[in-house]
């Protein structure tokens, strides 16, 4: 059998790639005699100033060069690559709680360490051996993001819903010892990997620093579908409280022995037992904040300064920014913040996870259902703003395949997306202002 290679589908034009002679359809096989399997591999093998290139062109024939690279980059586009998936079957899987209407892409379990490198998608590391870890190693694939969830083998197990154990300690130690970085992960569960296990899971990561440079414990996801909801208990206020008492001696310890709070617990614990958000401080570089972990902290550092900076007006400007229930009272508090000091009349409107069900409470989950639903009957003003989070990165749709053209053409009222950071927020509603001619 012929050797796969990698399929170029652009070549950008005066390149060196172009001047090379390479051409979309033609398949690199190697370079300086590697394989080159993927764009990640490709990127790794260019880090030579001049190489030699195999590519096999459209005809089947194949071919062998040098390249120098006079510029940092080839100039090439090559294909995607195919994603691993997982081969678990979590008892807490949250793929397996979607409604059947949401968007295919939704569907699919990954669990593919390049995109954990590229994305920070979390990976379980059971479909990684030796091969892959060694790769790993070699491309210096670091940080990784690695859902634990339990060191006990046996709980880990259960947990993954395996039928073997799979040698996590040991392939945590391989990447450390070849100078991998790891960021873990925790679903926490009440009654399963809560309580002492908890604790045992949190100081067998901790006896790995600096290698695991940060734990997150995040909660259950417990939506209105699947089986879930009738065989595990959702986390709860008191459960919530009786976890941020059980975590501080240890964040406190690891302060003073590593310089760093080490374990880190999601906002929604906080939130839901009405606690006081820890400082910035505690989340030292916040490695973790696309998991949850200090996600509303920064949002409100950055609102303060944001708002300090200021000195226009948006007097006249009306309009509604919709948020989750989990949010909703910090969105609230800011916007209040907001009009007072720019002259605004923008609301907050509470979404409520219809499409999910009520105990999904993040804004990231809502679908377009959701936002129709709330706003029915809702003077909007000249606006709506909703969260950059529910719309996916690739085709900026919903999960239920609603676009934010979809609900302005709906709701009669234009739709935008809030953007990635509080910057973006504060630039949007001047632009909007601007448009109206309100702004001075």
């Amino acid at each position: 059998m012929a050797q796969k290679g990698l399929k170029i589908v652009e070549v950008e034009a005066g390149s060196v790639a172009e001047r090379a002679g390479l051409e979309p359809g033609d398949e690199i096989l190697t370079i300086n005699g590697y394989p080159v399997v993927d764009e990640l591999a490709l990127q790794f093998r260019l880090a030579e100033e001049s190489f030699k290139i195999c590519i096999r062109k459209s005809n089947g024939k194949e071919k062998a060069f040098r390249i120098v690279l006079s510029e940092p980059a080839l100039g090439v586009q090559v294909e995607d690559f195919r994603t691993c998936t997982c081969n678990n079957a979590c008892i807490f899987c949250f793929v397996d709680q979607l409604p059947p209407n949401v968007r295919p892409t939704l569907r699919v379990k990954d669990d593919d360490y390049r995109l954990s490198f590229l994305h920070g998608n979390y990976v379980t590391l059971t479909n990684a051996f030796d091969k892959e870890l060694d790769r790993i190693i070699e491309h210096r694939l670091s940080p990784l993001y690695v859902s634990v969830h339990a060191t006990d083998p046996e709980l880990r197990t259960r947990m993954l819903g395996r039928k073997k154990t799979d040698d996590l300690a040991g392939k945590l130690k391989k990447l450390i010892r070849g100078g991998i970085r790891i960021h873990a992960q925790i679903v926490l569960m009440p009654k399963i990997n809560d309580g002492p296990n908890l604790e045992n899971t949190v100081f067998d990561l901790y006896k790995l620093h600096p290698g695991i440079q940060s734990v997150a414990v995040v909660p259950l996801g417990v939506s209105a579908h699947g089986t879930i909801k009738d065989r595990f208990a959702p986390v709860t206020p008191s459960f919530s409280k009786a976890l941020i008492r059980q975590a501080a001696p240890w964040q406190e310890q690891f302060r003073n022995e590593i310089g760093t709070t080490f374990v880190y617990l999601a906002d929604e614990f906080y939130i839901q037992s009405r606690a006081e958000l820890p400082a910035t401080e505690h989340y030292d570089d916040f490695a973790q904040i696309e998991d949850g972990i200090g996600m509303v902290r920064s949002f409100l550092d950055d609102f303060d300064a944001a708002i300090r900076r200021r000195r226009r007006s948006l007097a006249g400007l009306k309009g509604t920014v919709a948020t989750g229930r989990l949010f909703f009272p910090t969105l609230s508090r800011c916007m209040e913040r907001l009009n007072t000091k720019l002259g605004s009349s923008i609301r907050v409107c509470e979404v409520k996870n219809r499409f999910m069900g009520r105990g999904i409470t993040v804004a990231g989950l809502l679908a377009g259902i959701d936002f129709l639903k709330a706003m029915k009957g809702v003077d909007l003003g000249e606006f709506l703003i909703i969260p950059q989070e529910t719309l996916s990165r690739i085709d900026g749709i919903l999960m239920d395949d609603l676009s934010p053209a979809d609900l302005s053409q709906q709701l009669a009222v234009p739709v935008y997306p809030s953007g990635r950071t509080v910057q973006n927020f504060f630039d949007l509603l001047f632009k909007i202002g601007r448009q109206s001619d309100i702004c001075n």
